[in-house]
């Protein structure tokens, strides 16, 4: 009954993860959002690691390493953009 819960819940956790992933590219590519936005980013960061999490918990490692590499480009993308939106205001 419990390692049936945890699973149920660390798939949940990898379904939000990856609704996030298709909101943020939807988002993107009907001109709503940009690729420096601060929620584009945020969705991808957060879908990263909720995927990578449910990913990890299932033994697919090779989803978890794409999905945390994911996370860790989308954090340099966010750090990158937040040093030239410095004197801006960074939400799009």
């Amino acid at each position: 009954m419990y390692q049936t819960n945890l699973k149920l819940i660390f798939d949940i956790l990898g379904w939000f993860g990856a609704l996030l992933f298709l909101i943020s590219y939807f988002l993107l590519i009907s001109k709503r959002w940009t690729s420096t936005s601060y929620p584009f980013h945020l969705c991808n960061i957060l879908g990263g690691i909720l995927v990578g999490v449910s990913a990890i918990y299932d033994i697919s490692y090779p989803s978890a390493f794409i999905n945390i590499t994911w996370t860790l480009i989308a954090l340099y993308g966010l750090y990158q953009d937040q040093i030239k939106n410095s004197s801006s205001r960074f939400w799009k």
